[in-house]
This record gives structure tokens, C-alpha cells and sequence, in this order.
């Protein structure tokens, strides 16, 4: 047996470069097969997922289909109850039964995981839904690799449908006064600040009592008003005849860049000397992707558009992030003869959008 003192002077004997390359040189080989293990692991348990979903999906088809009553309201109801019953979201059923109606003779693709079957239901096409999953497996193609093919498919499809009919344009929306926000509670977001706090959009909240001592309750709609001296006043909303909510999150912004026909990147005024950098996705509508022609054409057409405006109005329509880490918003700006524009619909009009479902 080697005493501690003996295995001392053993490793001072070695060089120690030798030794840091032999450390080096084993952590190495240890990293790729933990690496292999965590890539097999995820791999078998994305096969489970896609499995589970796709018998999950059968089941529920099948006993509706048995069903004494196979109507949709009925099925409505067994949906609403598995839900409540597994503590699992309405939209996950839906989205089983819709997979293995479109693959009923499903042979799992060891290449495909549940976001790309997940894109893949959205295509009404049988032919072109199995040929894109035939190319998205043999090409390895990631889930949003695959998203984008279908987006360009799809958009093709609606604007050829679209051909020599007027486009259907996108309700305009309410625009609220800038500077308006949302009094919450703070057990709305599981704050630990104990007193109220003011919605100001884009996931951020502010503190109320930085502003006032006055009390306002829960889902009050103010405004703030910047006074001579730089403080600030606070005022209940008092619009008539409008749905309160529908003020909210009307802003101020800059463009910082066209990313492409459809997607900003912006400097917004959030109020109360916050400025916020975020990326927007125009809502409702869908340009073509920029390795098109037709996508060039589209952004080019976006920069001309507001490469004069000293600002844009912006109004976020959701107050989280969509799964690519973009807002979804309506952009309005004055054109070079003065009139508001509503950007969304000027899209359409121009047949450099069409519609999405929202």
C-alpha cells in the first residue's frame, strides 16, 4: 500500500506539462462520453414523447369516434374533462388527436422530434405533408428549419389563392395614450415587494410608490403626465365609452432595424425615462422569408416606409414573448404625406403579406 507521503514525492517526480496534458487529455474523453450519454438520453426521451403523444392522440379519436353521441360539442366536453382530470392544457389533447389523425399509420423517424411533427399538423396537404417530413428527416433538418419551409409553402399557397382578389385587411386597432399603465398587485406576478406596482408592458414593472403617495387600486388604468420641474402625475384614465384595457401598451418607439418585411428591432419609450430594446413581430399578418425575392422586396418596401419618421407608434399585443423571443405588436406611422398609416394592413394592400390565423 502507497502511504500518502509516498504518493507525494510519486507525482513530484513527474513532469508537470506531462501532467496537465494527461489531465487535459482524459477530461476531453470524459466530456464527449458524458456528452454521447445526455444526446442518447434526450434523444430516447424525445421518442417517448413523440410516441406518447401520437397513442395519447388514437385513443381519445377512437373512443370519440365509438362514442354514442360523436359530435363535436360531446367531444368538447371529454377534452374539457381530461384536462381538468390530468391537470394537463386543452391545446396538448387537441394537438394528439390532430397528430394522429395526420399520420395515422405513424412510424416513429428517430429524426424528428415533437416540434417538428408539432409544424408538420399544420399542413392540410397529405402529399406535401409527408414529403416535408420525408425531407426534414433525411436532410436533419432542426424543428425550425422546417418551420420556415412551411411558412414559405404555405405563404405561396394563400397568395396564390389570393390572386387578383382584394386582400382581407386586419381590424385596426384602439390606440391608447402613450404613458398609460396598469396598477397590479403584487401577489398578480409573485413579487416579493409588498405593495402596488404599474404594468408598464414588456414584462417589466415599476414600483408606484417611486411616483406617488397616493393609493390606487388593483387594475386601476392611469396615466402619467411629466411635470415642469421632472416629476410625475399620476392620473386615473377617465376615457369614455372604450374598454378600459384596451389603452394599454400604446408606445412611443424608434426604429433601430428592419430585420425583414414583418420583424423591427426597436428603442421603445416605455415611460418614465425607460427605454427598451425589443424585437417585434407584426401581428396577423406573414411576409415571405428574406432568402426570397419576395422577401427582399418586402423589407426593402418596410425601409422606405419609415425611413423618414421621426417615430412610430407601436402597440404590443401580448404581454410575453412568443416562442422565438419576439412581441407581437401593430405599428402605425405617418407617411411622407402626413397621414397614420396602420403598417399591418399597408402590407396587405400591397401584396407583400398575406393573413395568418391568430
Amino acid at each position: 500500500m502507497i502511504l500518502e507521503r509516498d504518493a507525494e514525492s510519486l507525482f513530484s517526480d513527474y513532469n508537470p506539462s506531462v501532467m496537465r496534458s494527461f489531465s487535459i487529455a482524459t477530461y476531453a474523453a470524459l466530456r464527449k462520453k458524458v456528452e454521447e450519454i445526455l444526446l442518447l438520453g434526450q434523444q430516447k426521451i424525445e421518442e417517448a414523447k413523440v410516441r406518447t403523444y401520437w397513442e395519447t392522440g388514437r385513443l381519445i379519436n377512437e373512443y370519440l369516434r365509438k362514442s354514442e353521441t360523436p359530435n363535436q360539442e360531446h367531444g368538447e366536453k371529454v377534452i374539457a374533462n381530461l384536462a381538468k382530470d390530468l391537470d394537463y392544457g386543452e391545446t396538448v389533447f387537441y394537438r394528439c388527436m390532430e397528430f394522429a389523425e395526420k399520420f395515422p399509420t405513424f412510424a416513429a423517424r428517430q429524426k424528428l422530434s415533437w416540434a417538428h411533427y408539432r409544424a408538420l399538423i399544420a399542413v392540410p396537404d397529405e402529399k406535401k405533408r409527408f414529403a416535408l417530413a420525408d425531407r426534414a428527416s433525411k436532410g436533419e433538418w432542426t424543428s425550425r428549419d422546417l418551420e420556415i419551409e412551411i411558412r414559405n409553402l404555405n405563404w405561396e399557397s394563400r397568395a396564390e389563392a389570393l390572386e387578383g382578389k382584394p386582400p382581407s385587411l386586419l381590424s385596426i386597432p384602439v390606440l391608447g395614450p402613450f404613458y398609460t399603465y396598469k396598477v397590479i398587485a403584487p401577489e398578480t406576478i409573485h413579487s416579493h415587494v409588498a405593495e402596488p406596482l404599474l404594468d408598464v408592458g414588456f414584462s417589466r414593472t415599476i414600483k408606484l410608490s417611486r411616483f406617488t403617495s397616493r393609493k390606487f387600486p388593483a387594475d386601476t388604468i392611469i396615466t402619467s403626465f411629466k411635470k415642469v420641474g421632472g416629476s410625475y402625475m399620476l392620473t386615473p384614465n377617465k376615457s369614455k365609452g372604450t374598454n378600459p384595457e384596451s389603452l394599454l401598451y400604446t408606445y412611443e418607439a424608434f426604429v433601430e432595424r428592419v430585420i425583414d418585411g414583418d420583424t423591427l428591432k426597436l428603442e421603445i419609450d416605455a415611460g418614465f425615462e425607460e427605454q427598451c430594446h425589443e424585437t417585434i413581430r407584426l401581428k396577423g399578418i406573414d411576409c415571405p422569408e428574406l432568402d426570397t425575392p419576395e422577401g427582399q422586396a418586402a423589407k426593402r418596401f418596410v425601409e422606405r416606409e419609415l425611413a423618414h419618421c421621426e417615430f412610430i407608434t407601436i402597440k404590443s399585443t401580448q404581454t410575453r414573448k412568443e416562442k422565438w423571443g419576439r412581441y407581437l405588436g401593430d405599428v402605425f406611422y405617418t407617411d411622407k404625406f402626413g397621414k397614420q398609416q396602420y403598417l399591418n394592413n399597408v402590407l396587405l394592400e400591397k401584396g407583400h403579406a398575406v393573413r395568418v390565423r391568430e
